[in-house]
């Protein structure tokens, strides 16, 4: 048997459903940490408890009676309960906030303009007092908790490598894993099969970011492209995130090649597809790697991709010839083949290709 920790999150739904079709989930156990009385965002019937609480430690129960321990999303609230339990093997599948924005490590994820102006201005005191709070509580068992994990569970590589860089006391292997969208990306032409009659666009239109994130360093990326003088229409999604840096973005951000405008309201997956449709393109500045989901639905769409090229999933994408262009290259993308793009998701990240990843991972003892 194996056991999962896991957050409330709707990341979560897809990969149970996963397990299902795999015929594995008899063979995994499921704990979600919560603070609330009721799940949010999980729709399956999973049993949930607050971390540390008597009822968590009965539904977890013995960690060492299990052949492996899944901990989805590695935050500082778990050090002390991996530091005070026993592993067989303990496994650690990366979301990224839990490496990127930990306080142990120092690592630049803001261009100039939105550290300037944002960052530095906005969120120096909620860092420090996060930070403060990481040390006080938790910064006691950081070691000794990464000291237990067995592997790391990524699909990049360079992101196991920034973790073996900043996390010392990790001396985890490398396992290839990777959360699948609620829709298969091969099933997403049959969805697109009924045809939607877009607006006739006069220029080019842009989708920026995907998220209400500084991470994506919105102004820098809109300051590059009016360098190049590119003519375009920019869509700038803000339903989810921070709602300070959403404030802030309608209050500062502006662009003189053409109409911006920001989506803060939700949509359904298939009118959200048809929307991803109807555009040229993504843009996405961060150094991080974020927005996955996003990216990969409009490379499979053969959309043109412009990225930040210190993102530190930028050799992934080279390892698996992925097409996409610097933003500060946007004016100058002749002659990229974008529907290659389409082939090449299909080949790394195929349904069928992910079922086997999940039968080798979370099966049941041979």
């Amino acid at each position: 048997m194996n056991l999962h920790i896991v957050p409330d999150n709707v990341f979560i739904n897809k990969f149970y459903e996963n397990l299902q079709e795999s015929g594995t989930v008899e063979n995994n156990r499921f704990v979600v940490r919560t603070n609330n009385r009721e799940l949010q965002r999980i729709k399956h019937n999973l049993p949930f408890a607050k971390l540390y609480s008597p009822r968590f430690n009965e539904l977890t129960g013995e960690t060492k009676e299990y052949k492996k321990v899944f901990i989805h999303q590695f935050t500082p609230l778990l050090y002390r309960w991996v530091s005070n339990n026993h592993f067989n093997e303990l496994n650690w599948m990366v979301w990224g906030a839990d490496l990127y924005s930990l306080p142990s490590v120092d690592a630049s994820l803001y261009e100039h303009l939105t550290f300037k102006k944002y960052v530095n201005r906005n969120l120096a005191l909620k860092n420090f007092l996060y930070r403060a709070k990481v040390a006080l509580l938790h910064d006691a068992y950081r070691d000794k908790a990464y000291a237990k994990v067995h592997n790391v569970l990524t699909w990049m590589t360079s992101e196991y490598d920034f973790a073996l860089q900043h996390l010392p006391a990790l001396k985890a292997t490398n396992q290839f894993f990777f959360y699948e969208n609620d829709v298969p990306y091969q099933a997403l032409d049959e969805i697109l099969k009924e045809e939607h009659e877009h607006p006739r666009k006069t220029r080019p239109m842009y989708i920026l970011g995907n998220s209400s994130t500084a991470e994506l360093n919105h102004l820098d990326a809109v300051a590059l492209i009016e360098a190049q003088n590119v003519s375009a229409d920019l869509v700038v999604p803000i339903s989810y995130g921070d709602s300070n840096y959403s404030r802030f973005m309608k209050k500062n951000l502006s662009y003189k090649g053409g109409d911006l405008r920001f989506i803060d309201s939700y949509m359904p997956f298939q009118q959200y597809l048809q929307f991803l449709n109807s555009t040229d393109g993504l843009i996405m500045n961060n150094i991080r790697p974020q927005g996955y989901g996003n990216i990969f639905i409009m490379m499979y769409l053969g959309k043109e991709i412009f990225l930040n090229p210190k993102n530190l999933s930028i050799p992934e994408l080279i390892k698996g010839g992925l097409n996409w262009r610097p933003v500060s290259e946007i004016s100058t993308k002749d002659g990229v083949n974008w529907l290659q793009n389409k082939s090449a998701i299909t080949r790394l990240l195929s349904h069928s290709s992910l079922l086997k990843i999940y039968m080798e991972l979370f099966s049941a003892p041979g």
